[in-house]
């Protein structure tokens, strides 16, 4: 684990791995905000941060296990308030049921009880604008920090030009989304795969242009009488393991079948 200061940000960046696929997630600190509280796999080497820590809140950006494997422990051992978008609450409060590549990767995070977040939240020197952006999970937000103009967007950038997404995922709410996060005027994108990025609008802007690019690409090609699986062969040819690893759970197809819904 890298722990990482970008002024008044602490960046603990961690790099998890199975079967040579490899993902960096990370959780940040500031003004005694915690945002995510990291993979399960992970929580012991992050229970000495949160015991050094001064977090007074803990806010999740979304349900999933890389983002709240360790709020379990927070909420048994530290009296911290944990929020959560108000529509992912019951995935919290129950265990999650997932693939068996996501347990062996990730860990299986317990359950926990969350409160709802507002529209805003404040800690002691900023103010957060809570801005609900769906696409890469239906509770998924983004948190605009009003003061530093930074832009914490947890999952909704990870990489420009994705050629593969999950099935929950879906392009048109993605591209909704991003639009919705370029109303604020920010340069530093936060996020939680790629670290911290200074010219954070400009990626949020390329992503955005990619995704509407392969819109048009698959809607043309439907027009034009093709199967979702022709238009998957022609646009997205190459398979990758993690394809396989996760028994296409992870595919281009849900690429073009969210387009086609």
């Amino acid at each position: 684990m890298n722990i990482k200061a970008h002024d008044d940000l602490l960046q603990a960046e961690m790099m998890v791995s199975f079967r040579k696929q490899k993902m960096v997630v990370s959780v940040y600190v500031i003004d005694g905000l915690l945002i995510d509280t990291g993979p399960p796999i992970m929580r012991d080497k992050l229970i000495p941060c949160f015991e050094e820590w001064a977090v007074k809140d803990v806010i999740l950006t979304h349900h999933h296990e890389d983002h709240t494997g360790a709020a379990h422990w927070i909420q048994a051992h530290q009296n911290i308030p944990i929020y959560i978008h108000e529509s992912g609450i019951e995935n919290c409060e129950k265990r999650m049921k997932l693939p068996f590549y996501r347990k062996v990767f990730w860990g299986e995070r317990q359950s926990f009880q969350p409160l709802a977040l507002g529209d805003q939240f404040t800690t002691a020197n900023y103010t957060w604008d809570i801005i609900h952006t769906p696409g890469h999970a239906h509770d998924h937000v983004a948190l605009f920090n009003r003061e530093k103009g930074w832009m914490f967007g947890s999952d909704l950038y990870v990489h420009p030009t994705p050629k593969s997404f999950f099935a929950f995922e879906s392009v048109p709410v993605i591209i909704d989304s991003l639009k919705k996060l370029l109303t604020y005027d920010f340069d530093t994108y936060v996020c939680s795969h790629a670290g911290v990025i200074h010219k954070g609008r400009q990626v949020i802007e390329k992503k955005l242009d990619y995704l509407e690019g392969v819109q048009r690409e698959v809607l043309a090609l439907a027009t034009r009488g093709k199967s979702p699986h022709a238009i998957r062969k022609t646009l997205f040819p190459k398979s990758h393991p993690l394809h396989y690893l996760s028994l296409f759970e992870n595919s281009p197809k849900h690429i073009v079948n969210s387009i086609l819904r």
